[in-house]
């Protein structure tokens, strides 16, 4: 009888966690990546308003899939910028990547996949 209960409550438990997430996924907001997580004082972000094309000739865009808000931008954005070169992600799916060097496509890609997101397409710009 006290087995029947301690799995029940256990059961109880985990769908109650499930329908919470499903609710957060259902009102845009909940990624998983509420807060972004705690970042290192010695990881520095570049912030990136305006990208020069003349400083940065060779560009990439990529449509990455599971980019549902900021939190989000930023970390593929961190990701990407680990490669030396400067990323904007622009919600809701598109990440444009400049360099002064030839872009590796497959390096960002896996980049983007190591923090947790999938591309769908890339579009090479010389």
């Amino acid at each position: 009888m006290v087995d029947y209960l301690i799995v029940g409550a256990a059961l109880a438990l985990a769908v109650f966690i499930l329908v919470r997430q499903a609710m957060r996924i259902g009102r845009g907001g909940g990624c998983g990546c509420e807060g972004g997580g705690a970042r290192s004082v010695r990881q520095r972000r570049r912030r990136v308003r305006y990208i020069d094309a003349k400083r940065y000739p060779y560009a990439l865009e990529l449509q990455v899939s599971g980019m549902h808000c900021e939190n989000c931008a930023r970390r593929i954005e961190d990701a990407l910028q680990s490669l030396d070169v400067i990323a904007k992600a622009e919600l809701p799916s598109t990440v444009i990547v400049r360099s002064k060097h030839p872009v590796d496509k497959e390096a960002c890609s896996k980049a983007v996949r190591k923090a947790g997101y999938e591309v769908i397409e890339t579009q090479l710009y010389a």
